[in-house]
């Protein structure tokens, strides 16, 4: 048996350009039988240029899918009535829009003519509309599932804003009332159940007050909430953009309103800065009329619990209600610090110093890196101690000692108010001395790798914990030249982004069939030196107030086919939030441990949130 790979390829390829006429058989049509069979939704543009003529026959093809669809789009018709009037039109294409040229698939083109008289033909069969609608229920259904699994464990942030996301993408279909669930369930209808039943289990109650910031707990089911976003009113404007962690969430009062008896909070459950990472997401929540849900509004008063359902009897004081904010972390017997006097103190006057502003005063309890770090957190925002301070000292490697449970916000008031708060953690070398501070993980993720992986020596443990804690402060504080140290000469850095095919198509004659449509995970590999210039850019735009790194989730392996080295892979769900932009995605990290000083990234990916699991990066894809 002979095998003559010419024929062979050329087989192949005939047969993919059989595949293809069949495939977009429906555009094998004259420019008048396009315009009138009425098979198709279609526009005419003309121009000077191609791109000028093609941008307006694209115009004019969504001008005739709203025409036929807007007389019967449910979503927008009851809900954008003005003065006793409906522009509908208006509104239908609003939503149309939000369906990018990327959604479309099998879009045709034709042109005639020449320059500077150039006229394109955009055209697609209206049965395509279908397909498009499908792919958006599914993204819903997607978010909707997602929401599923993080209230299960009781992530309420994720829950409240992926069930939102999922109820915005349902709403902006044509026939919303026919997205069903598995169980035959109305998700425009389901969807905002769940969302008011989310919300309805959350208290807010105020804690104390500190001249104009306001200390609140935020509590779901009668337990700390790991992490929420929220907005607020300071007696003058609202602010968005603040969140609370493990419990705890602050506020500051505008000038001369400090003595408000009564505070009105919101909490957050769009979260349009996180959706900015999706092109279509993001368009979506900026057309489709925001649904405003009671449940998320809060009246706390002074002193008191005043939630939305709550009576004067059953207002009660935070202190009274038995409620644990600030447990503390339980190290084993290992890890325990046995002659804790001297980290006591430290610790008592470094509060001190938070408290009266007076950071010089605690300058002999650094070392110079120390030092360093410290005198950058109050450059990151106004840092204010909020609730009580349960201090947790763990042994680490090599003599070290590290101090964890200093809640701390940080506000930032320009060009608009932010709070996050955040969990202090100071290092101490063994002399004596704080070689490090950084921000913490928060209270689960740390309970999770510090007390509870059995299997792992305490030395792995906090080594993994410190590497974590010290990449996102590195983010936060823009440490460019720790990032830079960090990252290995010849590191693998992966950016995966959503992304929709180029204008770029097939020519069959004088028909173009265009790629629109079909979405890929765009896989963007930079060199060390591409992505630090990148960030770079990033830390130093003038409009980028504040970065605040989150970690969700995370999932850890030790990877032992490495010959005498200590490699990591990292998977960790991150929630990126900054003055200029936010998303959310999975980060992974494989990380060479060997030296404990001086880890090293050898390869670094990020993909959105929407990647289904199975597309994940792991550890797999880069070792065997």
């Amino acid at each position: 048996v002979t095998f003559d790979a010419d024929e062979y390829i050329m087989k192949k390829i005939y047969l993919c350009i059989v595949s293809l006429l069949i495939s977009v058989g429906c555009y094998a049509e004259s420019w008048d039988e396009v315009l009138n069979s009425g098979r198709y939704y279609f526009g005419v543009g003309k121009g000077a240029t191609q791109e000028e003529a093609y941008s307006m026959a694209w115009t004019e093809m969504l001008n005739s899918i709203v025409v036929h669809v807007s007389s019967d789009f449910k979503m927008i018709t009851e809900e954008t009535t003005i003065n006793g009037l409906t522009d509908s039109r208006e509104k239908v294409m609003d939503c149309i829009k939000t369906y990018s040229q990327g959604t479309f698939t099998n879009v045709g083109s034709m042109t005639r003519g020449k320059a500077p008289d150039i006229e394109v033909l955009r055209y697609m069969k209206r049965s395509e509309l279908k397909n498009i609608y499908a792919r958006r229920i599914d993204a819903a259904c997607g978010w909707a599932s997602l929401a599923d699994e993080a209230l299960e464990k009781r992530k309420v942030d994720m829950a409240l804003q992926y069930y939102y996301w999922a109820y915005s993408l349902v709403r902006s279909v044509q026939y919303p009332y026919e997205v069903k669930d598995s169980q035959g369930r109305q998700l425009v209808s389901e969807l905002p159940k769940k969302i008011r039943e989310v919300l309805s289990r959350i208290d807010v109650r105020f804690e104390s007050q500190e001249e104009e910031f306001v200390n609140l707990l935020f509590l779901y089911e009668g337990k700390p909430v790991s992490c929420l976003d929220f907005s607020y009113h300071d007696g003058q404007t609202d602010n968005e953009g603040c969140r609370a962690q493990d419990g705890r969430g602050s506020l500051e009062m505008a000038q001369g309103r400090k003595d408000k008896n009564v505070f009105h909070v919101s909490i957050e459950y769009e979260n349009k800065s996180y959706a900015q990472g999706d092109a279509e997401l993001k368009s979506v929540l900026a057309v489709v009329p925001k649904t405003h849900f009671p449940e998320a509004n809060h009246k706390v008063q002074r002193g008191k619990t005043a939630g939305r359902n709550m009576t004067a009897d059953s207002q009660h004081d935070s202190a009274a209600s038995g409620v644990q904010i600030d447990a503390p972390l339980a190290p084993s017997v290992s890890q325990q610090v046995e002659q804790a006097g001297a980290y006591t103190n430290a610790m008592a006057r470094i509060e001190e110093a938070f408290r009266t502003k007076r950071y010089l005063d605690v300058n002999d309890l650094f070392d110079v890196d120390g030092l360093d770090v410290f005198r950058q957190m109050p450059r990151y925002g106004t840092p204010r101690l909020v609730g009580e301070q349960n201090i947790t000292f763990f042994k680490g490697a090599g003599g070290t000692v590290t101090a964890r449970g200093m809640k701390v916000s940080f506000s930032f008031s320009s060009p608009k108010k932010a709070t996050f708060t955040e969990d202090l953690v100071f290092t101490f070398n063994k002399d004596g001395k704080i070689c490090n501070v950084t921000f913490g993980l928060g209270r689960k993720a740390e309970q999770d790798i510090l007390c509870r992986n059995a299997s792992w020596g305490d030395d792995v443990k906090v080594q993994i914990t410190e590497f974590l804690e010290n990449y996102k402060t590195a983010y936060c504080l823009r440490r460019l030249s720790y990032i830079r140290d960090i990252f290995a000469d010849d590191a693998v850095i992966i950016v995966g982004r959503v992304t929709r095919r180029n204008g770029g198509g097939t020519n069959i004659g004088e028909h173009q069939v265009s790629q629109f449509g079909q979405d890929i995970i765009s896989h963007n590999r930079y060199t060390k030196d591409q992505y630090l210039e990148n960030l770079e850019k990033c830390f130093k735009n003038p409009r980028n107030q504040f970065i605040n790194v989150k970690f969700a989730e995370n999932d850890i392996q030790s990877l032992k086919s490495f010959n005498n080295h200590k490699v990591y892979g990292i998977q960790i769900k991150q929630l990126y939030n900054s003055a200029t932009y936010g998303d959310i995605g999975y980060l992974f990290l494989m990380v060479d441990m060997t030296d404990a000083d001086k880890p090293q990234i050898k390869v670094r990916t990020w993909q959105p949130n929407q990647t289904p699991m199975e597309e994940l990066f792991h550890a797999g894809d880069f070792y065997r």
